[in-house]
């Protein structure tokens, strides 16, 4: 399967991404915002398509977003958190995507690009 890294607003992810991540090591702003993104639904297998979830954290780009329920895996970035108001670590997506570039990596396939890009 080929990844085409092309659209910074678009990464493909391998069907078994970890949307909901161990945050133990993560050092999140507050407990509230630790307790929102700790996702566990006996009824959905991700925070996308589950109702009552309205927050993600997506680890390989360190960006926070609000969920928008529109049958797909949309966010809308935030940079403060929504609990206790402190502004967010800053996102790596221009980070990750310039790195992508830099090493010519446009379709190489997720698993298949270096540690560093994958954490």
């Amino acid at each position: 399967m080929k990844a085409l890294y092309e659209d910074r607003r678009v990464l493909w992810m391998p069907l078994d991404y970890e949307w909901s991540p161990d945050l133990s090591g993560q050092a999140h702003c507050c407990t509230a915002l630790r307790q929102a993104l700790a996702f566990d639904c006996d009824q959905h297998s991700d925070p996308f398509e589950c109702g009552d979830n309205a927050l993600v954290y997506h680890p390989l780009f360190r960006e926070y977003g609000l969920i928008v329920k529109d049958g797909g895996m949309s966010y809308v970035l935030i940079d403060n958190c929504p609990f206790c108001g402190k502004r967010l670590p800053d996102r790596r997506r221009d980070w990750w995507f310039d790195e992508v570039e830099r090493l010519e990596l446009f379709a190489t396939p997720f698993d298949e690009l270096p540690d560093y890009l994958r954490a």
